[in-house]
């Protein structure tokens, strides 16, 4: 196990998969989200990307996944004028979605708490696993702001009635409420959901990262016609057939042998 990072509270590991896990380590503040682990998010960004890494799972340190933004940050910014603030805002959100939005697939172990803007970093995975029991919710409006952290894009995407109501009511509702299961790829107790995550990477770290980069470009632009995607696809597949590795691995598994696909 190779330490990636770990300064600006946040902490990165990397194994010998190319698991690379990431976690929010400001657990005295149920981790919440400062200037401070936004400037660490973008720097990790870059050294996750030029790394082995092949998927990267997030996590809180302690008892919580993220309590959300940091209000004493919010409150000092409300004393700025209104430009300054929105220009910080802005900046914040693009330093944290630049950890969330790299070319690699994203998995959020949810082990606690999963609020506000943490649960928009949540939402910016591409899979999500729930301890039972945990708080989760969007409750800006209930704090005198309109959401941020793309908020509003995550409710959009396949019209999601129940984030549009989260946002809208800034209600914090239970991992275990029967409604939350079109949220999460599984929702269990804690040691049932490392085991569920663990699997998960391991089974996507296994796959081709070419492969999978291309099919995440096109899973996180809601924007593409069918048309649009199957040019893409074809596209992406000529890529990934010029490589050769489609052949080796046939072959492997012909053969009952393991394929280690490139980086």
């Amino acid at each position: 196990m190779q330490t990636l990072y770990d300064q600006h509270q946040l902490r990165a590991t990397l194994d010998e998969h190319g698991i690379c896990r990431v976690y929010f380590n400001n657990p005295d503040q149920l981790n919440a989200l400062n200037t401070t682990m936004a400037a660490g998010a973008v720097e990790l960004a870059q050294i996750i990307e030029t790394s082995a890494a092949r998927v990267v799972v997030f996590s809180g340190a302690g008892r919580a996944f993220s309590a959300g933004g940091d209000l004493n940050y919010l409150i000092h910014l409300s004393q700025q004028p209104a430009a300054d603030s929105a220009a910080a805002m802005l900046k914040f959100y693009r330093s944290y979605l630049s950890l969330f939005t790299l070319p690699l697939p994203t998995i959020a172990h949810i082990n606690g708490p999963c609020v506000g803007a943490g649960f928009c970093l949540a939402l910016a995975c591409d899979l999500r696993y729930a301890v039972s029991g945990a708080k989760i919710g969007m409750n800006f409006v209930r704090i005198g702001l309109n959401p941020g952290m793309a908020a509003e894009f995550w409710a959009s995407r396949d019209n999601h009635v129940l984030l549009r109501e989260m946002l809208l009511t800034g209600a914090i509702y239970s991992s275990s409420d029967s409604r939350m299961k079109q949220l999460f790829n599984q929702v269990a107790s804690p040691e049932e959901i490392a085991a569920a995550v663990d699997a998960a990477a391991q089974a996507i770290a296994a796959n081709s990262p070419q492969s999978l980069s291309i099919s995440l470009d096109l899973l996180r632009n809601p924007l593409l016609s069918r048309e649009e995607i199957m040019q893409r696809e074809a596209e992406g597949q000529g890529k990934c057939m010029s490589t050769g590795e489609i052949k080796e691995s046939v072959t492997a598994q012909r053969e009952g042998r393991l394929y280690r696909f490139q980086r």
